[in-house]
């Protein structure tokens, strides 16, 4: 746990015993999407993270991320709830770039820690944080990178839709 490192993320990694990454490439609506090659819940986002390695000094932050993560009951549900998302990240002033926006298929998770955990945050930049939308990354497009999800108006913005099990082909 490194925050003061970018991407100044924090990561909850899912032992691949009790879920496995999945085995291979999907197609839906005829975008490709590769698996992920592990799983994860992002606990604390890129620009959180920036937040607090500028505001407080790294051990400080250390020592209150890990008491606040030692705090929690990090087990979740899957709910089996499968959500496609897309997302054009800012214009980066190159006309020509007409790159498609990125794509994830993500599934919804039960983790009650996540509010717990960020009402902890909240308390020490001393302002509300939303609290992001609890999911794992399974699937990718157009690039390796998942889709930040930090709020639940992120989550709005950048789904398309709930996925039924046969809008989803198999390729490998």
């Amino acid at each position: 746990m490194d925050l003061a490192t970018p991407p100044h993320t924090l990561l909850l990694p899912i032992d691949p015993d009790l879920w496995p990454p999945p085995s291979g490439p999907i197609s839906v609506d005829g975008t490709v999407y590769a698996p992920k090659p592990e799983l994860h819940v992002t606990l604390i986002g890129s620009r959180l993270g920036a937040r607090l390695h500028t505001t407080f000094s790294k051990t400080f932050v250390h020592e209150e991320i890990a008491k606040a993560v030692a705090e929690q009951d990090w087990r979740f549900q899957r709910t089996g709830r499968l959500v496609q998302l897309a997302h054009t990240p800012a214009a980066t002033g190159n006309a020509s770039s007409q790159a498609p926006p990125r794509g994830s298929i993500i599934e919804l998770i039960d983790l009650p820690a996540m509010r717990l955990f960020h009402q902890a945050l909240a308390a020490l930049l001393g302002r509300q944080l939303p609290v992001p939308p609890p999911h794992v990354t399974l699937y990718t497009a157009h690039g390796p990178r998942g889709i930040g999800l930090a709020s639940p108006l992120q989550l709005r913005t950048r789904r398309l839709r709930e996925l039924r099990p046969e809008e989803i082909h198999y390729l490998g």
